[in-house]
């Protein structure tokens, strides 16, 4: 027999939930008492003691919205290092009861995959209505290798005889409760495990799966780019799904997982229970905080929770930071090794040296391009440092059915760059926009590798109807977006070279580019979103591209690199042109 011990209420950490009474509610309380109170004195005494109260704090309502003014759900709110916190509703809608003392203070909104806001109360009194922005990119996520994965459970698998409950109190949703788990290198999240104590009560529960980052052994920033919500009307053994929200991380040792109760139906004529077993144990692995805004503790104990992962078959948990470093080095410099032999390949073919090639001046460059096929007008835009010779799998297929016109970007390959400070992508939107006015052409398809693409995606926001379809090949919208340790490679070159145009390149990766969601919105054309599966540019940073575009669609093509073009020709070259020709299935 399975037995259950009941936390005392008096012995939790939980800070005491403060008690905010509505004006309506106060005076009703001092009706009656002044009702009952013959001598003036204490008629007197009430009086003062309900103008206190009334007006000793600021009661906030309303909603939290996205750029494009949908309401977010489950928004957590609060003042840092306060007891103060609400959370918005399924609906979007919030309300928050600032005490007098902290009308000074500033309020705080995070939202899943949006980023931070905060307002002062009193711009709040004025407008309580909340607008977040959509984060590009989140740190901690990168795609794992092509290798299969192995499968394990990491935490409790089952019930001990002997167990504990922390409870969860429904008018206070903001209390996060949860675990701290051990995961490896390599890791991606299938599903997440817990057990609901069976002497709950409750029609149906509403709960908002949270997973972090740590920082000084303890939950540092949310890794999510999305809500998780769970609902159920059982008790016991819960398993949510992880596997479609893609959770992979990568060099990560330690993550929280936290779950807080955002709604809930009690039974009819039965008072609200419901908690997670836990167990004790000397590991402080089980957190909680009041709300979004307090500071997190900890306590003896473990949740019974558990995660499915799968991990790289070399993946063990990080010891040494400096080998891991090293390791991560190493790797760039693979990927490196194996672009130069695809370079190496370009360069041996007429590409990017054809006797018919033709410049175009600009006021402070000269392009070289070279034109192969006819058809549609197609321009196919180089990455940093690139050349048109590394299309060299692409435009022998292209040009079968389209007017393949390939380009060097100032400053690299056979064209010249006279300007004298640095410059955005937009710059090389700008170029673009004056070749296809030289050549006059009317409507044109853009396919652009890395930095081209990001030149794409500018010149395409900014010429809407200039562009039939676009194509982007590992692109991104501003430089977290990138990987860490390739940044990092990329700033200390600029830091050490002294040719002044490799500055230039690089300062675009460091700096650039900065592409809002107000950018993207102007594009209303058919985007194809591609990158590979072991890319520089992250996962999640391609997925969040993808989704601010209206009109787009993903492909995340397996077994490649950031050097698509080079790794996997023929996958690409088939998505390419059923994509441009309007056909389904392009593998």
């Amino acid at each position: 027999m399975t037995k259950t011990c009941y936390n005392n209420p008096r012995e939790q950490k939980y800070p005491t939930v403060p008690c905010h009474f509505t004006q309506t509610g106060m005076s009703n309380v001092y009706k009656i008492l002044l009702t009952n109170c013959k001598n003036m004195k204490f008629k007197l005494f009430f009086l003062l003691l309900s103008s206190i109260f009334l007006y000793s704090q600021t009661i906030i309502q309303g909603v939290v919205k996205n750029e494009e003014n949908k309401n977010l759900s489950y928004c957590a709110i609060g003042i840092k290092d306060t007891n103060i916190g609400a959370i918005s509703n399924e609906d979007g809608f919030y309300k928050i009861t600032i005490p007098e003392e902290l009308r000074d203070h500033t309020v705080i909104f995070k939202a899943d995959g949006y980023l931070e806001r905060s307002a002062k109360v009193a711009e709040l009194n004025a407008n309580p209505n909340i607008y977040l922005k959509l984060k590009s990119s989140n740190i901690h996520e990168v795609v794992l290798t092509a290798k299969k994965l192995k499968e394990k459970i990491i935490g409790e698998k089952s019930r001990p005889v002997l167990t504990f409950s922390k409870m969860f109190d429904k008018n206070v949703p903001t209390i996060e409760q949860g675990n701290i788990f051990d995961i490896y290198k390599k890791t991606k999240l299938k599903d997440f495990s817990f057990h609901i104590i069976p002497s709950s009560k409750f029609e149906q529960i509403t709960l908002k799966l949270n997973i972090y980052d740590l920082k000084n052994s303890l939950p540092n920033q949310s890794i999510l780019s999305e809500n998780i919500i769970y609902k159920t009307s059982s008790t016991g053994w819960q398993t949510i799904d992880l596997s479609k929200y893609k959770l992979l991380f990568h060099n990560l040792d330690q993550i929280a997982v936290t779950l807080q109760l955002v709604d809930s139906k009690p039974l009819n004529d039965t008072d609200f229970v419901f908690g997670i077993s836990a167990k004790k144990s000397l590991s402080k692995n089980l957190v909680f905080r009041y709300h979004s805004q307090s500071k997190w503790e900890k306590s003896d104990g473990t949740f019974l929770t558990n995660l499915t992962v799968g991990y790289d078959k070399k993946g063990i948990p990080i010891t040494d930071n400096n080998s891991d470093e090293h390791h991560t080095e190493s790797e760039i410099e693979e990927k490196l090794i194996s672009f130069y032999k695809g370079r190496e390949q370009g360069l041996k073919t007429i590409y990017g040296k054809n006797p018919d090639g033709k410049y175009i001046t600009l006021d402070d460059a000269k392009i070289y391009y070279e034109e192969y096929g006819s058809g549609e007008p197609l321009i196919l835009l180089e990455g940093n440092n690139g050349l048109i010779s590394d299309f060299y799998n692409q435009i022998p297929f292209l040009s079968k059915q389209f007017r393949v016109i390939a380009m060097d970007t100032r400053a690299q390959g056979k064209s010249s760059d006279f300007a004298k400070d640095d410059y955005g992508y937009e710059k090389l939107a700008d170029d673009l926009l004056q070749i296809v006015e030289v050549l006059k052409l009317e409507k044109v398809n853009i396919v652009g590798w890395s930095d081209g693409g990001i030149t794409g995606l500018i010149f395409n926001s900014k010429n809407p109807g200039l562009v039939h379809k676009l194509v982007t090949i590992g692109a991104n919208t501003h430089p977290d977006g990138v990987n860490e340790e390739l940044l990092k490679s990329i700033k200390k070159r600029h830091h050490s070279t002294t040719d002044e145009k490799e500055k230039r390149r690089l300062n675009l990766m460091i700096n650039y580019p900065n592409i809002t969601l107000e950018d993207l919105n102007k594009i209303k054309n058919p985007v194809l979103v591609i990158a590979g599966d072991d890319d520089e540019i992250k996962l999640e940073h391609t997925e969040q591209l993808a989704k601010m575009i209206e009109n787009s669609q993903l492909e995340i093509i397996e077994k490649s690199t950031h050097n698509v073009p080079f790794d996997q020709p023929e996958i690409l070259n088939n998505l390419l042109v059923n994509f441009l020709e309007n056909k389904k299935n392009g593998r």
